[in-house]
C-alpha cells in the first residue's frame, strides 16, 4: 500500500468533491483506493453542511475498473472482496442524504463504471465512453452493473453488451440514461461542480426525500410508493425549509434553505 493517498477530498461551501487519484493506472481500483473512497464517503455523509458530492477523477479517465495486478488478501474470496470492500461504497452512494454527481472525464470501465452508474447524476466527457470488458477476461459484471444496465438498456441489449465485452460511447450513454449530461473533457469537472452548486441552494430535505423515494421505488409496488410519497411529503411540509419556500414565493424573493 502506498504512503501517498489515492483519494482526495475537497470542500467548498455545501459541496464536497472526492477525487480518485491513481491517474497512472487510469484510476484502477486497488485495496487502498477502496478503503480511502469508503472513508471519504463516510466522512462526507456525516457532514450536515454538505448537500451535494461530486465524485471526480484525476487524469484522463474516470476508472479502468479493478486493478488486476493486485491479488486477494490471503484467505479472501472475490465474493467477499466485492461484498465487503465495494458493497459499502455502493450502499453509501445509494443511502446517504446528499446528492452524488459522477464527473467522468474519460473512459469508465468495469467496477468503475458500475460505481459511476450508481450515482444520482453524472456528467461525462463527450469523447469518453463506457467499457464492459468483463467477459474478455472470463468474468461477469459486478458492483450492480447488471442491475443498472438492465433497467436502462433492457435484457437483450444488456446481454449483448456484456457478452461481447462491448463499448458504449458518450452519446449512447446519454441516450439510454446511463449518464445525465455531456461536456467537453476539460469542462467535465467544472460542469459537475457548477451543477452541484445549483443543487446545493435548493431545499436539501426535499432532495434527500426525493432521492430516497426514487431509490426505493425500484423495488416497491405502486401503492407502496404512493404511501412513501405521502410520508415524505409530510416530512417536507413540516420543515422550516417548506415554510421558507412558501414565504419566499409570496414575497417574490429567492428562498434561503437551512436544511431544517
Amino acid at each position: 500500500m502506498s504512503d501517498k493517498p489515492v483519494v482526495d477530498l475537497a470542500v467548498d461551501g455545501h459541496v464536497a468533491t472526492i477525487y480518485l487519484n491513481r491517474p497512472d493506472s487510469l484510476n484502477a481500483f486497488n485495496r487502498q483506493m477502496r478503503t480511502e473512497l469508503l472513508a471519504s464517503f463516510t466522512q462526507v455523509a456525516a457532514m450536515p453542511t454538505i448537500r451535494v458530492v461530486v465524485l471526480a477523477a484525476r487524469g484522463r479517465g474516470f476508472s479502468s475498473g479493478a486493478d488486476l495486478t493486485e491479488g486477494l488478501v490471503p484467505g479472501q474470496t472475490v465474493e467477499r472482496q466485492i461484498l465487503d470492500e465495494y458493497g459499502p461504497i455502493l450502499r453509501l452512494i445509494e443511502t446517504m442524504d446528499q446528492t452524488v454527481i459522477a464527473a467522468i472525464p474519460g473512459v469508465m470501465a468495469g467496477i468503475g463504471a458500475a460505481i459511476a452508474m450508481h450515482c444520482d447524476l453524472s456528467v461525462m466527457a463527450n469523447n469518453a465512453g463506457m467499457v464492459m470488458a468483463f467477459s474478455n477476461v472470463g468474468l461477469v459484471p459486478d458492483g450492480g452493473a447488471s442491475w443498472n444496465l438492465l433497467r436502462r438498456l433492457g435484457y437483450q441489449r444488456s446481454f449483448q453488451l456484456l457478452a461481447e465485452g462491448g463499448k458504449l460511447d458518450a452519446a449512447g450513454c446519454l441516450e439510454v440514461g446511463l449518464v445525465t449530461k455531456l461536456a467537453d473533457a476539460d469542462k467535465v469537472l467544472e460542469t459537475a461542480q457548477e451543477w452541484a452548486g445549483l443543487l446545493a441552494v435548493r431545499a436539501p430535505i426535499a432532495l434527500r426525500e426525493t432521492k430516497s423515494l426514487l431509490r426505493n421505488a425500484a423495488t416497491q409496488s405502486f401503492n407502496e410508493t404512493v404511501a412513501g410519497e405521502a410520508k415524505a411529503q409530510n416530512v417536507c411540509l413540516a420543515s422550516e425549509d417548506s415554510a421558507e419556500a412558501i414565504a419566499a414565493f409570496m414575497a417574490k424573493r429567492s428562498p434561503v434553505f437551512n436544511g431544517r
